[in-house]
């Protein structure tokens, strides 16, 4: 029997419609991911028929009759596509002359009543930069002036547009999103004209759409500049849910166009994660459920797999590829590590490169420009101009995400046990890593004092250096708990709270970064944060100072408990991973409770150390910490204390 439910495409693979955003209620968390993935129940399934076959590997029936064609053509010329692109490129699900259906047609209007005037688009878009962003801003940018520029009739007209010329409009925008994007496109100016003035396509609006949403979302009353439309914070947080409804809903016509997939579509959907992270945090599954499908969707248009031949010439289309790859690989680990779920990718199978380290106006400008600037690259593929650019930071994060994933498979995987000796080894290639990356990237204490240093800069010095002692931190807890400990692991995780906590006692220089603030106090200082509460619980440093780092003393670690505090109680209980920094605030007021109202009780914590027992503090005595397994990776928040054990919650309560 056939569903009821309106369905996203007609049989013949026709548009249907989404939801539209009028229903969306603002809130933190929902029971459904539908406010940020407005798809109907059926579209999951109907969308993946129409982007066609998708990259077919070495495994697949497709490697076999490759093989087989090729030693055909020897003997005979043919000029039939290969095996793995047949199905991609021929397929329209949105001709241009059929009409849509009423509520496709409806989507494709809400979608465009939603476009700021020139003037807020301007704003919005000036008011709100990354440094991950790399070529998609400058590209973006031309985007949406383009879309000002060739529609000011429907966009930036002071008379009203009637129904029928937007309608017009939407039907040329899906004409021209069903039309194959060659992302193979060598000149910069033929590749943006594809998605630019009458060639504008619903994955081009929706790029435009990520930077609104992400500027709307940190901008309110006491921003007016940017326009009438922020009057107040509830009608921000409207703007907001409509922007995050048009980005899913460009999304969704896009895959329903059967185009094959592009670049623009894969990076609005990394983007809708990041956005989705920001709304429900980090941990919850619509976030995750959004990066699978990112992952899913990254393979499926085989940007893992992007080998190029020898010698390789860079083009912005290849180089293009390898950055929004990079950025993808990075991220699965971000997220991984936050959560302590398995990657969703591993380097194993990803035989993609990292981007050259080229400045993103190299990568848009002629041939002979570009060539230039790679010939002036070192062996290693780094840039030797000085220059901070987007792909030096993407290079770096990528780098530290590929050792990043070796430690997963060891603290996550199941099979043979791995040795200490394997685990230095990785260790050492850390090491080596960080002091392989160029002098611009490399965080240093006086950084935070020099104000001559752009922001964006610092910011990316800080957190180059956070995931660098990140993953010192996961080695060190393996070391650990295959007995080789050296003091090491108190060191590290004092290091990542201390530099996490430079983001809170320089909020002042670092507050353009401040929607970042949730996550960076639970990703870097509360697992660290929890290995310092270890050790006021349990004492290991008898003789008043660590060996590694004389600023390490008991009285250093509760100074730096006592700010972290601090950092955990500004983040508001409504705010993305606020629940978390709640609950992890909680367990570290306990534990500094016990050191500073109860002496007694830590002197004889220290005591019973010293003499091999865990020794508790006899108000903590009954929470059941089970140090026993405190360094496994079976983790909640990387399982540095199980922060949200119910016996430890229920007894902070009674």
């Amino acid at each position: 029997m056939e569903s009821t439910e309106p369905r996203l495409f007609r049989k013949n693979g026709r548009a249907q419609a989404l939801p539209t955003p009028t229903s969306a209620t603002p809130g933190r968390r929902t029971g459904s991911v539908s406010a940020s993935h407005p798809t109907s129940p059926e579209s999951v399934a109907a969308t993946p028929s129409v982007l066609g076959i998708g990259y077919l590997g070495f495994t697949s029936f497709s490697g076999i009759y490759e093989e087989t064609r090729h030693n055909l053509n020897r003997l005979q010329s043919s000029g039939t596509a290969p095996i793995s692109e047949i199905g991609t490129t021929n397929y329209c699900g949105l001709e241009c002359s059929p009409p849509l259906t009423p509520q496709a047609l409806e989507t494709c209007l809400n979608i465009l009543r939603h476009v700021p005037n020139r003037e807020a688009g301007l704003k919005l878009w000036d008011s709100h930069s990354s440094p991950s962003d790399g070529w998609i801003r400058p590209v973006g940018r031309r985007i949406m002036l383009s879309l000002y520029e060739t529609f000011p009739r429907h966009f930036n007209s002071a008379t009203p547009v009637s129904d029928r010329e937007m309608e017009a409009l939407a039907r040329t925008i899906c004409a021209n999103t069903a039309k194959r994007i060659n992302d193979e496109e060598a000149d910069p100016e033929k590749w943006v004209a594809q998605l630019t003035g009458p060639n504008l396509r619903w994955e081009s609006l929706g790029v435009v759409f990520v930077y609104w949403e992400l500027a709307a979302r940190y901008l309110g009353p006491y921003r007016p500049d940017v326009g009438m439309q922020f009057e107040s914070v509830d009608e921000n947080t409207k703007i907001v849910m409509r922007y995050r409804y048009c980005i899913g809903a460009c999304i969704e016509l896009t895959k329903a166009a059967g185009s094959g997939g592009n670049t623009l579509l894969l990076f609005m959907s990394v983007r809708r994660t990041v956005i989705e992270s920001l709304f429900s945090g980090d941990a919850g599954f619509a976030c995750w459920q959004l990066h699978s499908e990112t992952v899913a969707l990254t393979t499926f248009l085989g940007f893992h797999a992007e080998v190029d031949a020898e010698p390789y010439v860079p083009t912005i289309g290849a180089e293009i590829k390898r950055k929004v790859f990079a950025y993808i690989f990075y991220m699965d680990k971000v997220l991984a590590s936050f959560s302590g779920r398995p990657p969703l990718m591993s380097r194993r199978y990803a035989r993609t490169p990292p981007p050259l380290d080229l400045k993103d106006e190299h990568l848009l400008s002629d041939k002979a420009t570009l060539a230039h600037h790679v010939a002036n690259l070192d062996e290693n593929g780094w840039n030797t101009e000085g220059g901070l650019y987007s792909a030096t930071f993407i290079r770096a994060r990528v780098m530290l995400a590929r050792i990043r994933d070796e430690l997963f498979e060891i603290a996550l995987g199941h099979g043979s046990v791995t040795s200490v000796e394997t685990v230095l080894e990785i260790k050492e290639r850390q090491l080596r890593t960080i002091a392989g990356f160029p002098p611009i990237v490399v965080f240093k204490d006086e950084d935070i004092q020099d104000r001559k240093i752009d922001v964006a800069i610092l910011y990316i010095r800080l957190i180059v250096y956070l995931e660098h002692l990140q993953n010192m931190f996961f080695i060190e807890r393996l070391l650990v708990k295959r007995g080789h400990d050296d003091g090491a692991l108190l060191a590290v995780s004092f290091e990542m709270v201390s530099k996490t906590l430079l983001f809170w006692t320089n909020m002042d220089r670092l507050s353009v970064m401040n929607g970042d603030f949730e996550w960076l106090v639970m990703a870097y200082a509360a697992p660290g944060g929890g290995i310092l509460c270890l050790e006021l619980l349990k004492p290991t440093l008898h003789g008043g100072n660590h060996p590694q780092n004389p600023k390490l003393t008991r009285s250093s670690i509760i100074q730096k408990l006592s700010l972290l505090v601090g950092f955990l109680d500004w983040v508001s209980p409504t705010a993305p991973n606020g629940d978390l920094c709640a609950d992890c605030k909680v367990i570290i007021q306990h534990v500094l409770d016990q050191a500073l109202n109860n002496p007694a009780a830590a002197a004889a914590g220290a005591s019973a150390s010293a003499d091999g027992g865990v020794g508790l503090p006899a108000g903590l005595d009954s929470m059941d910490w089970d140090f026993s397994t405190q360094l496994d990776f079976n983790f909640d928040l990387l399982d540095t204390f199980d922060w949200l054990r119910p016996d430890v919650a229920s007894v902070q309560q009674a």
